[in-house]
């Protein structure tokens, strides 16, 4: 069986957020903590794409490619791997959701959205982002890698479910929806 490594995606730049969106305050720590906590108990590693030296961090090999070079650079230093794509930025999926990934024999992902994503195997992914970066135009798009892969699309998910944060009015509405009974 191939071991399940958990990537959490947290190498963007932040710039409609104004500040790094995986330091924000959440629970006892940050966002990023919140989402390694949710992948926790489901992986044999996690490791986070980006510059974060508290974490297993995997840095960006190709910088500028957005989450396919935190892919990229996972699928490199883990070959014969299954690995979980998990953005920093979509705290609101139900951990549920993430199993219901895993339970797949194929890669796959939910509705329009690309990302939470499964591979279950890093050295398809390896070659298909290999192609990827080898066209001419270089494809970048998560999706254009779902549709190399024959990926699955799942049911999509509840709107507050997939929900980005990706500004600062994001951030307040996820907090006042934390903060509910």
């Amino acid at each position: 069986m191939r071991p399940c490594i958990g990537l959490i995606l947290a190498g963007g730049r932040s710039k409609r957020m104004g500040e790094d969106k995986a330091r924000l305050p959440l629970a006892q720590g940050d966002l990023l903590a919140w989402q390694v906590a949710r992948l926790a108990d489901c992986c044999d590693r996690i490791v986070v794409s980006g510059d974060y030296p508290e974490h297993d961090a995997v840095p960006d090999l190709l910088p500028g490619l957005g989450p396919l070079a935190g892919l990229h650079a996972a699928v490199l230093r883990f070959p014969n791997a299954a690995l979980w794509a998990l953005p920093v930025d979509m705290p609101g999926l139900r951990p549920e959701r993430l199993q219901v990934l895993r339970q797949q024999t194929t890669p796959a992902f939910y509705g329009d959205s690309p990302l939470p994503a499964w591979f279950p195997d890093t050295d398809a992914l390896a070659t298909a982002i290999a192609a990827m970066l080898a066209a001419a135009p270089r494809e970048l798009a998560i999706h254009q890698l779902h549709a190399r892969l024959h990926s699955r699309a799942l049911p999509a998910l509840p709107t507050h479910e997939q929900a980005n944060l990706n500004t600062p009015e994001d951030w307040a509405a996820f907090r006042r929806a934390l903060a509910a009974p």
